[in-house]
């Protein structure tokens, strides 16, 4: 019980300190993880940061850093955002929509913060350009990457983890996940243009000039173009060649670092968002240490008693809880404890839980898509609003929170309605 009570006290009171914002987050995290481990709530303290932390992650995030610190001397996301204001011709709707949908398709098949790392940047070339608010449009593509990741097996970790747990391929992911993924982000769109319809009823065709569209010159902007095309290939094809996402993002970092500015390193090492880093590592310690105590698995031993022998509740309930918890804390611990409980479950009632594969995709669509209820829901939700916020433009916890928390119930309601009509 002490180890039980000590890393609860301990998880809310580093997530009061997030939500208030009186201590910089990275800050209180970092405090609260390393508390859990001088407190000797893990079993073995020297195998934390093996055992818990994600470095997949966290290399990932590096390299890509690195790589978008890059790509910005090329002046490359300026000239995709320039195509991006063409197409909308002049239209903040329906710029919004395309960035909104391009980032849902990408984050299918690609991780979402390499996504989030790749389209940020962009749009804050082309918001800072004709001068209107990034918000609406970053907050949109946040969203759309979380909903757009639930869609496919390599999308989001969870689906990877539940694939290789419950022996469901490529394609069976595609057509149970990708239906109910498609009308959520429309729904989410919807939603998301009223809300913010003040900001995306700007007359773009006042502020757009003519030179805005002249091409210019750029020797280092076909590189980008190659390098991009390239990094997109990779991590198209990374499982097949087996390749960690970690390993093609640090290669490709240090590449692009080599390529377009070589002597650069120290400048390139100091846009790298450390603060991001250490953050995420202290949220895998601490999350790990829910795990660690049993506190997860016996959250999803209580669901199971709750449904009673009712495969319907269950699912209802294993989409609604799953949501819930992944706003809060890390989805990937909270899946692998899942995917242990559910196999269990034929044991516990054969009749009732003879057919699993509701269960998965229940699982699937609360763990992924649960994520947007808060600013630390989801990895590519911290590194966005970063990323905003180094560009000036902060957005509060709480704010973020009260659309990221109504588009959660929009979802959960879609995927609950999807769910119990199809299964």
């Amino acid at each position: 019980m002490y180890d039980i009570f000590v890393t609860v006290t301990i998880f809310f009171t580093v997530y009061i300190f997030i939500i208030s914002e009186k201590i910089h987050r990275t800050i209180a995290s970092m405090i609260g993880a390393a508390a859990l481990i001088f407190l000797q709530i893990f079993e073995n303290p020297h195998e934390v940061y093996i055992r818990y932390v994600d470095f997949d992650t966290v290399f990932l995030l590096i390299g890509m850093m690195l790589f978008v610190a890059a790509m910005k001397r090329t002046g490359f996301f300026q000239y995709l955002g320039i195509k991006g204001l063409k197409i909308s011709r002049g239209s903040p709707k329906m710029l919004f929509f395309i960035l909104t949908a391009i980032v849902a398709v990408v984050s299918a098949f690609i991780d979402n913060v390499t996504t989030i790392l790749i389209f940020i940047p962009m749009t804050l070339a082309v918001t800072d350009v004709i001068g209107i608010d990034p918000s609406p449009f970053v907050l949109g593509e946040v969203f759309a990457s979380n909903i757009g990741g639930t869609a496919t097996l390599i999308g989001d970790p969870p689906n990877i983890i539940i694939g290789t747990n419950a022996h469901l391929s490529f394609s069976d992911f595609l057509v149970n996940l990708a239906p109910a993924s498609f009308t959520i982000f429309l729904i989410v769109d919807i939603f998301l243009m009223f809300i913010y319809r003040k900001e995306l009823s700007i007359d773009l065709k006042s502020v757009i000039r003519d030179d805005m569209f002249r091409e210019e010159k750029n020797p280092k902007l076909f590189m980008g173009e190659i390098l991009l095309g390239t990094t997109i290939v990779l991590f198209l094809l990374q499982h097949k060649l087996n390749i960690s996402g970690s390993s093609i993002a640090l290669m490709m970092g240090f590449l692009s670092v080599l390529v377009i500015e070589k002597d650069q390193l120290e400048e390139f090492l100091r846009e790298v968002d450390w603060e991001t880093i250490f953050f995420f590592v202290a949220l895998f310690i601490i999350t790990g240490a829910l795990e660690e105590t049993g506190i997860l698995e016996k959250m999803a031993y209580f669901m199971v008693d709750l449904a009673g022998s009712s495969l319907k509740k269950f699912e209802m309930i294993l989409i609604s809880f799953s949501a819930s918890l992944s706003a809060f804390v890390d989805n990937i611990p909270y899946t692998a404890t899942m995917v242990h409980v559910i196999n269990h479950l034929k044991e516990i009632d054969p009749k009732t839980f003879s057919d699993l594969n509701p269960l998965w995709w229940s699982l699937a669509l609360g763990a992924c898509l649960g994520g947007n209820g808060t600013p630390i829901g989801a990895s590519a939700n911290v590194v966005a609003l970063q990323i905003l916020s180094q560009n000036g433009k902060k957005i509060k916890f709480w704010k973020f929170s009260i659309v990221g928390l109504s588009v959660v119930v929009l979802s959960i309601l879609t995927a609950s309605v999807y769910v119990y009509i199809r299964y």
